[in-house]
């Protein structure tokens, strides 16, 4: 199956009552399909830019669905979010 594709990145604000200070939403397409997936960087974030939200997802990209949030560590490690916050 086709990968998807970053069409755009922008900073957006943190989800309300997570540990994160910066926030990023990538709009992907793949075909016509459409997706978005928020990339967000644990407080406080040194290492948070919009290439760096990208290169997170990246190893999602090939996935049927990619994830809907992303929550990049401290260390630089990154999970899956779950919908709780």
């Amino acid at each position: 199956m086709t990968k998807w594709i970053v069409d755009d990145t922008r900073a957006v604000e943190p989800t309300p009552g997570a540990d994160c200070d910066t926030s990023y939403m990538l709009k992907l397409s793949r075909g016509e399909q459409r997706a978005r997936s928020r990339v967000e960087f644990t407080a406080p974030s040194s290492v948070a830019s919009n290439g760096w939200a990208r290169e997170a997802l990246a190893p999602f990209l090939a996935d049927d669905d990619p994830p809907e949030r992303l929550i990049v560590s401290l260390d630089g490690t990154v999970r899956v979010a779950s919908d709780a916050v």
